[in-house]
């Protein structure tokens, strides 16, 4: 959202008629007080939410630089009181965030939270932070522990979740999840992520959904991203859609967000413009 949130995006989520809000992360920007007004104003649904964190929740300016930079050294010096951050989110959300979870949503589906803070690319994002919340210190690290949550999972049918989505759909700049600020291009999509959808086929659960966003809708260069991808039997949605709050030609705010529903055996979905 990068901070496209306020009281009458409640009002109107509230009157939306949902079971569930998800928010694939970035709430705001880099500075913490942005975070926590955007999370003050998600504690103030009614309806229940459910939010995964993405690179902009919890770690610092620095940290992030670290990470672009691929300089290890960086990302250990910068890497002070993340844990402190993120509980500050959660604690202003009055929920956990999600983040190698699953959550039952009924009618036969649950749904996996994938690696939270994710920045995409073949690294795994502040490695540091991650090895001490949830013991994981490298993409098979993170890869198995999501296959583990396929394997708890009881229903039939699985809808994964992320900040950023899965690894082989595309490495063109303007592909769902594709690099569009690297000359060379690339599928910057996660690669375990996209293990954890393989496995949970391979166990003959239906992956009827993967939700996620991170690389935004506007590609640098010019164009627009694609949004949907339907690919063995998943859907694949990219909700980034940035700013997701802007002026329409007469100057009236139009509010993006994407509607999913389930009825126990299709799911579909629909780009809602309020």
């Amino acid at each position: 959202m990068h901070g496209f949130f306020d009281e009458e995006d409640v009002r109107l989520f509230d009157a939306g008629g949902y079971d569930l809000i998800v928010f694939v992360g970035d709430l705001a920007g880099l500075r913490l007080s942005s975070t926590l007004r955007v999370a003050g104003l998600i504690a103030q649904l009614t309806t229940p939410t459910l939010v995964v964190p993405g690179n902009h929740d919890a770690p610092n300016a620095v940290q992030l630089l670290g990470e672009v930079l691929h300089s290890r050294a960086l990302i250990r010096l910068a890497d002070r009181n993340t844990e402190g951050r993120a509980d500050a989110i959660a604690a202003a959300l009055g929920s956990p965030l999600a983040g190698y979870s699953l959550h039952d949503v009924g009618l036969g589906m649950q749904i996996v939270a994938g690696r939270p803070h994710s920045m995409g690319g073949d690294a795994l994002s502040f490695a540091p932070f991650l090895k001490r919340r949830f013991g994981v210190e490298s993409l098979e690290a993170s890869a198995d522990r999501l296959c583990r949550l396929v394997d708890e999972s009881t229903a039939p049918n699985l809808l994964f979740v992320a900040h950023n989505g899965p690894l082989g759909l595309g490495d063109r700049r303007d592909d769902i999840w594709g690099c569009d600020f690297r000359a060379e291009e690339g599928d910057f999509g996660d690669r375990d992520l996209a293990v954890a959808v393989d496995y949970a086929r391979a166990q003959g659960r239906a992956v009827v959904a993967v939700v996620a966003g991170h690389m935004h809708s506007k590609v640098r260069g010019g164009g627009e991203r694609t949004a949907r991808v339907e690919r063995d039997g998943t859907l694949y949605l990219n909700a980034a859609r940035v700013p997701r709050i802007w002026n329409d030609p007469d100057g009236r705010p139009v509010r993006h967000h994407l509607a999913v529903s389930w009825d126990g055996a299709t799911v579909r979905a629909e780009e809602m413009r309020w």
